[in-house]
């Protein structure tokens, strides 16, 4: 089909070359899927988890976590578990290079820039967003870990991790964290939300367990 009639071809000269930002470099691939004593290691260093172990004594042992209540893992390159639903990623930053589509697959990983980049054509945003969905088969006490890397690694990022529309609060964290979102969840469909606030951070997996 033919081209709007409003647009109207035109000949552009640029005089001068941009001044260009130096790229990132490639990182090492951080690992993705963590293993379970790192998640009640981070469990029990977090403030507030008294309260949970009144009511969910068997999250404070690695037995507790590993005995069948694994059940979703959700990866750029994977997911997993009876449970998993939908990956959803909205306005993450593909640089090629260092976050190209390609790299992002083979690292399991996706970047969400914030400043910086912009003579190579970034709009500087903290727009990222994450959406896990997954399926409850019973009622009960579920926990959402999130795996999660900022950079680079001696900057801070802040995210909001949210059940559904229900808010957890702003999530600071420098270098990488795991994090675990507990909640009470009813049979059905559920989705685990993060949303950037501040910073650079790569989104590397998140694993829901039923206990």
């Amino acid at each position: 089909m033919p081209v709007n009639e409003k647009y109207r071809m035109k000949m552009l000269l640029a005089k001068r070359t941009l001044k260009t930002e130096r790229r990132p470099r490639p990182i090492t691939r951080s690992p993705v899927k963590p293993a379970t004593r790192d998640v009640v290691r981070a469990f029990l260093r977090t403030p507030g988890h008294e309260g949970i172990l009144a009511r969910i004594p068997k999250a404070a042992t690695v037995a507790g976590w590993e005995k069948g209540t694994q059940v979703a893992y959700f990866s750029v390159c994977s997911k997993t578990g009876p449970a998993v639903g939908w990956l959803d990623i909205w306005d993450s930053d593909n640089f090629d290079g260092f976050t190209d589509m390609a790299r992002d697959v083979s690292s399991c990983w996706a970047w969400f820039s914030a400043g910086g980049y912009s003579t190579w054509g970034s709009a500087q945003t903290t727009t990222g967003r994450i959406n896990c969905s997954f399926y409850a088969d019973t009622a009960g006490d579920y926990s959402c870990v999130v795996n999660l890397q900022s950079y680079p690694s001696s900057s801070g990022a802040t995210v909001e991790c949210l059940i559904d529309n229900n808010s957890f609060g702003p999530l600071p964290f420098t270098g990488t964290i795991l994090q675990p979102h507990f909640s009470a969840l009813s049979p059905g469909l559920h989705h685990f939300r993060i949303r950037q606030q501040s910073g650079s951070f790569f989104f590397l997996s998140l694993t829901v367990y039923r206990f």
